[in-house]
């Protein structure tokens, strides 16, 4: 008698467990809906990514920064995306930014950049909308009047915080976490248009 009672409590708190386990995986389904996803990717040019060994590891920079915040949700296909960040560079002072800055097309919103000779940065572009090739591509045009496109530049000294080592400051992960604050704040900004537009 006392086996079959502690064999009906084990079924009991087993599919308690079972049950909360899946309200919570629900839980978390809910609020991935509510957040708007974001994937990082390359520039492409026909179908192919401009990838160098730099890039790729700027872009895995990037990709730790945005994965650190709870704000954005980072997908790992295009389609499933509210918006696409492209890492387009990295580079040193405004020799190297400025003709970079330069070659973009003027329809891409672009803030001008102060930054000192030897001061690293990254840039990306974040496109939103029907951009279609244009969403990997600073140069090309977009064909939709609808689609929005947005640099941002992720600088290495501007934005040092208190307690991080002088060694750290200036350094390709310090450009990403900088460039990983502003695109959060623009994604927490724009959330409600992203989510609308998902449809």
């Amino acid at each position: 008698m006392i086996l079959r009672l502690i064999g009906v409590l084990t079924m009991v708190v087993a599919f308690m467990t079972t049950g909360s386990a899946g309200t919570l995986g629900v839980a978390e389904q809910t609020q991935d809906e509510h957040r708007a996803a974001l994937f990082i990717t390359l520039p492409m040019t026909s179908g192919f990514a401009d990838a160098t060994d730099a890039l790729v590891e700027t872009q895995r920079f990037v990709r730790d920064a945005l994965d650190a915040v709870d704000t954005v949700r980072l997908v790992d296909r295009r389609q499933d995306s509210d918006a696409v960040l492209t890492v387009l560079g990295r580079g040193t002072g405004y020799d190297e930014l400025t003709p970079a800055l330069q070659e973009i097309n003027p329809m891409v919103v672009s803030a001008p950049v102060i930054l000192h000779a030897r001061e690293r940065y990254i840039e990306a572009m974040l496109a939103a909308g029907p951009c279609g090739d244009a969403a990997t591509n600073p140069t090309r045009e977009s064909k939709s009047a609808a689609c929005y496109r947005k640099i941002f530049v992720g600088l290495g000294d501007h934005d040092v915080r208190q307690g991080v080592a002088k060694a750290a400051q200036n350094s390709w992960t310090t450009c990403a976490n900088a460039l990983g604050r502003d695109v959060q704040a623009w994604v927490t900004e724009n959330a409600i248009r992203l989510l609308a537009l998902r449809g």
